[in-house]
C-alpha cells in the first residue's frame, strides 16, 4: 500500500529542513522520490532555486507562485496527488522527526479497520517527551473557556481498540488523508492563513459522517512551531492566530460575540504565559 501514498511537504523559506525531511522519509519507508511532493509556498529566499537543484532525484516540486497560507499550500499537494491517482496524501511538516519505520504501515492499517475513517495520525511528542493532546473529544464552549485546563486531561483519554482510537481533531503536522474523502469535503478550508486548519477539518469530516483516528502504537516527534517562529514575528503570529480563531468559532461553531470574546480571553492568556 505504500506506493499508494503521496508524501506532501510544504516549504516556506526553510529549504534545508525540507530536504532533510524528504531524505529521511525516502530512507525510512523506501518511497520513490516521485511519491514525495514538495510544495514551495512562494518563499522570498533561495528556496525555489535550491529545491529545483535537487530534482535530479525525480521528486515532484511545485511552486505555488503566491503564499496563501498553510491550508492553501497543502491543498496544492493534495489536489496534485488526487489528480495523479494516489489513494492517500500524507501531510508532513518539515520539523518532524520519525524514528519508527512502522509509522506509515501502522497508519495505513488503521484505515483498513473502518471504511469511514478519513484521516489518521500517530501520537505526537515534543523533543522533551511531552505528549501533545490527542483531542479525542470534541471541544465544547466550556472546554474552550472555563474548562480549558480540564480539557488538557480529558482530551488525552482515548478508547483504544486494536491499536487505535477515534479522535475529534487530527494532528496536522503528521496526518494521512484518504484523498477520495478529502476531495468530497473540498479539502482544507483556505480562508485561514495559519492555525485552526485541523479543527476546521474535524468539523468538515464530521459533517460528512467521516471519522478521524489516532494510531496509538506509533509516534513521531514534532519540534512544535519551529518553522513558524523562524519566519514570523511574535506580533504577526498572535494576529494570524486570532484571525483564524475567530473565523473558526464564528463559521464552524456558530458562537455568538460574547462566546467568542470569552474564548479569546482564555487563548490570549495562554499565549502570554507561553511567551
Amino acid at each position: 500500500m505504500v506506493e499508494q501514498v503521496a508524501v506532501i511537504i510544504l516549504n516556506y523559506k526553510s529549504w534545508q529542513d525540507t530536504l532533510v525531511e524528504a531524505q529521511m522519509v525516502h530512507d525510512l519507508f523506501s518511497l520513490n522520490w516521485e511519491q514525495i511532493i514538495i510544495v514551495d509556498n512562494a518563499s522570498p529566499n533561495e528556496s525555489e532555486r535550491e529545491l529545483r537543484k535537487k530534482e535530479i532525484g525525480n521528486y515532484v516540486f511545485i511552486e505555488t507562485g503566491e503564499n496563501k497560507g498553510y491550508a492553501s499550500g497543502n491543498n496544492v499537494g493534495l489536489r496534485y496527488a488526487y489528480k495523479n491517482g494516489y489513494k492517500y496524501g500524507w501531510i508532513l511538516n518539515n520539523d518532524i522527526i520519525i524514528k519508527d519505520n512502522q509509522v506509515l504501515n501502522e497508519m495505513l492499517r488503521v484505515f483498513n479497520c473502518d471504511s469511514d475513517i478519513a484521516v489518521v495520525n500517530p501520537d505526537v511528542y515534543s523533543p522533551t517527551g511531552y505528549m501533545f493532546n490527542r483531542y479525542s473529544k470534541r471541544m465544547t464552549f466550556w472546554d474552550f473557556t472555563f474548562g480549558y485546563l480540564f480539557y488538557k486531561k480529558r482530551g488525552r483519554k482515548l478508547d483504544v481498540v486494536n491499536g487505535y482510537g477515534y479522535i475529534w481533531r487530527p494532528q496536522g503536522c503528521c496526518m494521512i488523508l484518504d484523498l477520495d474523502k478529502i476531495n468530497s469535503v473540498d479539502y482544507l478550508d483556505e480562508n485561514t492563513f495559519l492555525y485552526y486548519e485541523e479543527l476546521i477539518l474535524a468539523e468538515k469530516i464530521i459533517d460528512k459522517g467521516y471519522k478521524a483516528a489516532c494510531a496509538c502504537g506509533v509516534s513521531i516527534i514534532h519540534n512544535h512551531s519551529k518553522t513558524v517562529t523562524s519566519v514570523l514575528k511574535k506580533k504577526e503570529i498572535i494576529k494570524i492566530h486570532n484571525t483564524s480563531h475567530k473565523y473558526y468559532l464564528k463559521n464552524y461553531r456558530h458562537f455568538n460575540c460574547l462566546q467568542i470574546l470569552l474564548c479569546f480571553l482564555v487563548t490570549d492568556l495562554e499565549m502570554l504565559i507561553k511567551n
